[in-house]
């Protein structure tokens, strides 16, 4: 009944309006609709081109995912593998260079231990400076074999190799050979003080 009202005030208002002040009514009402009608639309149609440009975006991650995801999967399969060949243990390096070395008939008279140093943040490398004298190619070739075939990740990572003067199918070598260890995980603070109570 109230509604009913208010549209019959409305409607005795526009009759009391002049033909030209109705017009001009109307004319206001049609340019607030269409002005209306294109904010709304610009909103709309910016908001579909984001839309369009992030789906966009997306599609090209995807792509480049799909494009680079065979490279990946061999990156982490290498490092896998990497991490099985580290073991859970250190190795120690000193016996198992003499054990390759027994194993390809090579003396080692001279080595030395290296500090530890860290590699990354996860990781300490061990090195060990070896002097071999007066070893056949083919024993140095059986050598570097047995250090860089083993089961566990141990590499070369220097060699300096020299002809003897007097008698020249041997060969005098210094080397550097480096395996790597995981750091050991620090426990939280808390689990310190629950060891000591």
């Amino acid at each position: 009944m109230i509604f009913e009202l208010q549209v019959g005030r409305l409607r005795e208002r526009w009759e009391r309006l002049s033909p030209r002040e109705r017009t001009l009514l109307t004319a206001m009402g049609a340019t607030f609709v269409v002005m209306v009608t294109i904010v709304t639309g610009f909103f709309i149609t910016d908001g579909l081109s984001t839309l369009e440009e992030n789906n966009g975006a997306a599609r090209d991650a995807l792509h480049e995912l799909e494009t680079h995801r065979d490279s990946y999967l061999k990156a982490k399969a290498k490092a896998e593998q990497l991490k099985a060949r580290m073991g859970k243990t250190p190795v120690q390096l000193q016996g198992f260079l003499e054990q390759v070395a027994k194993e390809a008939g090579v003396q080692i008279p001279e080595s030395n231990e290296l500090p530890p140093q860290a590699a990354g943040k996860q990781f300490t490398e061990r090195s060990v400076e070896i002097r071999v004298k007066q070893v056949t190619i083919e024993s140095l070739a059986k050598f570097l074999r047995g250090i860089e075939t083993g089961p566990n990740l141990v590499v070369v990572t220097g060699l300096n190799v020299r002809t003897r003067d007097d008698k020249h199918e041997e060969l005098d070598v210094e080397m550097t050979v480096t395996t790597y260890e995981r750091v050991a995980e620090k426990k939280d603070k808390g689990d310190k003080k629950g060891d000591k109570s």
